[in-house]
């Protein structure tokens, strides 16, 4: 099929399209989940085992407990029974005859191949999802993001996307998002968009300091780039006022102070012929924090702000993401939340739908904070997982306006999350030793109080690396909770802990293809 026949084929499967949440209609009876990070692979080849990044949508197997959901779920390679056991034992009401509606399907490969790419390579997988689907019409297909990759395989499937159509993909560049801020009222750093190539940003850096010739520092952002992979601090000290465009193009390669090293400015040159950038004023405050929207889009133009969280950055400058911390500071949450749905109803005017997300900078040195729209991705984001868990668990909601979290019984519930536990030593520990320290050390999640700690990634103990999010009344309690655990872990990784339950429940029908 062409490129136009393909396009016009996604059209039709989309009017089809029923959201999977169940917070606008009711959702399909099947969902087949294939959490493949189809985006820039030199910013992917930057994050240890992204390959486990596929395990952290198995908190989507809560809808299990939806009476008649079938759920097929598509990995690279096998997920340990150990760990799909652990989830299904979390989760309330997702055991027994319900693991009979689940379907776990792998590629059998590791290849640093997005897993949209893998399914499409592997006729048998695909025929193998056909026969797990009872009624294509009553389907869809969930991923990370949406690409051209998801369009062939949703076509291939005769299954509508649950994702952002990748023709709006624009919308989530660097550029984009800053003409989307600009038409939602959405106030932004100084900054100039639509760069291509090195002439431009040398050109664009020149008009921002003469705009302000007390700017120190500036950003210029890779459009395409995943998180902060290709964002490059440049420091503007010594700037001479005479012949500033000259010096600038002088400086550029030795100054460039790269957010995600290791990188140089020939290979990031490329880059910028190849994707284009913007360049914005750097914001220095006495106090900045970096809130993120999660924002759901639904078929029909309906817009729900879920949640809004805290990022927990690191890296040399401060702009990698590590962890979040939900709910977003009181300080400013309902102001977030507020400019996220000015942003969802654009994007929804556009015809976007699926979760995105929405990154701001807060900025404070008086008594106020100022709020700056950073970016806008149209995909999942670090904080999805860890807010699903939330609300697989715990029941309840997030309000919408206030940004608070009720559970189920109206206790306020908040956490701490990070899929950036990365240590060396752990990788003499398996899922199961991991599981039972949890137990062991009485900071495992408890149904009845609804705190406690959960472990996910944990594929990723391979090379030293897995996730948690730890549930508490509060962000303060979830963060103690949370370096409690990582004390456990560090002595179980140091042999201090040596008995291992087995699981208790078999795992769901596996099927692997060839």
């Amino acid at each position: 099929m062409d490129d136009v026949g393909e396009r016009a084929s996604f059209r039709v499967i989309q009017r089809r399209l029923r959201e999977p949440f169940g917070t606008h209609g009711s959702p399909p009876r099947t969902v087949v989940v294939v959490p493949s990070m189809t985006m820039d692979s030199a910013g992917l080849a930057k994050i240890p085992g992204v390959n486990h990044y596929e395990e952290r949508f198995l908190i989507f197997l809560q809808w299990l407990r939806r009476p008649g959901t079938n759920i097929v779920y598509v990995t690279s390679e096998p997920i340990a029974p150990a760990i799909l056991a652990y989830i299904l034992d979390l989760l309330p009401g997702c055991g027994g005859a319900a693991t009979r509606r689940l379907t776990m399907l792998d590629c059998g490969s590791r290849a640093p191949v997005p897993l949209s790419a893998k399914v499409l390579g592997r006729p048998d997988v695909v025929e193998a999802i056909r026969a797990a689907v009872p009624d294509p019409a009553d389907a869809v297909l969930l991923a990370f993001n949406g690409s051209p990759v998801e369009r062939a395989l949703a076509v291939r499937l005769g299954i509508p996307l649950y994702a952002p159509d990748p023709d709006l993909a624009a919308l989530g560049s660097k550029t984009g998002s800053r003409r989307l801020f600009a038409e939602a009222g959405i106030p932004m750093a100084d900054g100039i968009e639509d760069l291509r190539g090195e002439a431009d940003v040398v050109a664009a850096l020149a008009e921002l300091r003469g705009r302000d010739r007390t700017l120190g520092t500036a950003l210029v952002k890779l459009n395409d780039s995943f998180g902060a992979g290709g964002n490059v601090l440049f420091s503007f000290a010594g700037a001479p006022r005479t012949g500033l465009t000259g010096w600038i193009r002088r400086e550029l390669p030795a100054r460039a102070e790269f957010a995600s090293p290791p990188d140089t400015w020939e290979t990031y040159r490329e880059k910028l012929d190849a994707m284009g950038a913007v360049v914005e004023r750097f914001v220095e405050a006495a106090q900045t924090a970096s809130p993120s929207a999660q924002v759901l889009l639904a078929p029909g133009g309906a817009v729900r702000v879920l949640a809004a969280h805290d990022q927990v950055l690191s890296g040399p400058s401060g702009q990698i993401f590590v962890g979040c911390r939900f709910p977003a500071r009181a300080g400013y949450r309902r102001e977030i939340h507020r400019l996220a749905l000015r942003a969802g109803r654009s994007l929804a005017g556009h015809g976007v739908v699926g979760l995105v997300s929405v990154d701001f900078l807060c900025a404070r040195t008086g008594p106020g904070w100022r709020h700056y729209g950073l970016e806008i991705n149209l995909r999942m984001g670090g904080g999805t997982a860890p807010f699903f868990t939330l609300l697989g668990l715990a029941g309840g909601d997030c309000d919408p306006v206030t940004g608070r979290y009720l559970d189920a019984t109206g206790r306020p519930r908040a956490y701490f999350a990070t899929d950036r536990l990365h240590r060396a030593e752990y990788q003499a520990l398996d899922p199961a030793q991991v599981i039972a320290t949890l137990e062991r050390s009485g900071l495992r999640y408890e149904p009845a109080s609804s705190t406690g700690v959960v472990a996910y990634m944990l594929g990723a103990l391979e090379i030293g690396r897995f996730g948690i999010v730890s549930i508490d009344t509060g962000a303060a309690a979830a963060t103690a909770r949370y370096r409690r655990v990582v004390a456990a872990i560090d002595a179980a990784a140091a042999g201090r802990e040596v008995s291992v339950p087995a699981p208790r429940r078999r795992p769901a029908r596996r099927i692997r293809p060839g």
